[in-house]
């Protein structure tokens, strides 16, 4: 795939008399597009896109590039937050590439052809309804990793915090009195995130068998295996193990906790700039994706119980 990225730069730099800034640009998008696909991306994004290309020496093969790794790569553009006007330019970058492909007979179709960009309700996110959560964490707890698995759960569904933050978190960040942990989110920027009364028993369950089993509790506030600090790849896998165990149908991540936070607060009345302080996020606007799920689980109630909705006469 670089020697195609090559063709192309050179084809526009030199043929089209693209800017050298332009030209840039676009072999920087689609650098991405081919660490996206050869899995060198954020851990706590890995394994969360369904790949269809193969690897060749460790290199995306080109003809096996399919319209469902593009639209990954998008998904994973927009689960990152690029603004609309960066993801329909990798878009357009993306269109260009695979239209010159084609006409240097490179590949046989074109997998960019349906690629639309997607609108704001494209992508709503993933979340679990407490049935669901509550599933999660009905398991035995048998030793310390165990124990460890129930707290890890019930922070992310209790704060809405980020895998990293969660990671980064350590022993002297918790506040078990007060009920409060203390996170370093994006550009190293802390909060303050709460626990819930179930969070708070859990953690004393967790530190209890884990004081058993290490000693004194100090350090990372997640240990792995060994009783050192575990690493961002080391939650997801727990996460999606315990909902494997748990037979939840659908992929279920660390963020998928994180949204069932956001929807649930939405939900129960919180006003959305306190939740948006919540989250960490920098733009409110980031935060009002979650009022589409609130407002798409409202339209299913009224039409299933509106006397005069279209789907209740149906029935």
């Amino acid at each position: 795939m670089l020697a195609e990225i090559d063709e192309f730069i050179n084809y526009i730099f030199y043929e089209k008399n693209y800017s050298e800034k332009t030209a840039n640009a676009y072999s920087i998008d689609l650098m991405q597009l081919y660490d996206f696909l050869s899995g060198n991306i954020e851990e706590s994004f890995k394994d969360y896109y369904e790949i269809d290309a193969s690897l060749i020496n460790g290199e995306p093969d080109i003809r096996s590039i399919t319209i469902s790794d593009l639209r990954s790569f998008v998904e994973y553009c927009f689960d990152k937050e690029l603004k609309k006007s960066s993801l329909e330019r990798k878009i357009a970058v993306l269109k260009s590439f695979f239209t010159f492909l084609i006409r240097r007979n490179f590949i046989d179709t074109d997998p960019s052809k349906k690629l639309v960009f997607p609108k704001r309700e494209y992508r709503l996110p993933r979340f679990l309804y407490l049935r669901e959560y509550e599933s999660l964490i009905d398991f035995q707890v048998n030793n310390v990793l165990d124990a460890r698995d129930k707290a890890v759960l019930s922070l992310f569904y209790a704060t809405g915090a980020r895998i990293s933050e969660i990671q980064g978190a350590t022993v002297s960040d918790l506040d078990m009195n007060l009920g409060r942990l203390k996170v370093s989110g994006k550009g190293k920027v802390e909060r303050v995130v709460f626990l819930t009364e179930e969070s708070l028993m859990f953690l004393k369950e967790y530190f209890s068998l884990r004081k058993e089993r290490f000693g004194n509790i100090f350090g990372s506030l997640v240990i792995n295996k060994n009783g050192t600090g575990i690493s961002i790849k080391g939650i997801y896998n727990l996460v999606m193990k315990r909902a494997a165990m748990a037979g939840l149908s659908h992929k279920i991540t660390p963020h998928t906790l994180r949204h069932s936070f956001a929807t649930e607060m939405l939900n129960q009345g919180a006003d959305i700039r306190a939740v948006q302080e919540m989250l960490g996020h920098k733009s409110l606007s980031t935060t009002q994706k979650y009022t589409h799920t609130t407002k798409d689980r409202l339209k299913n109630v009224y039409d299933r119980f509106h006397p005069h909705s279209g789907t209740k006469e149906k029935e």
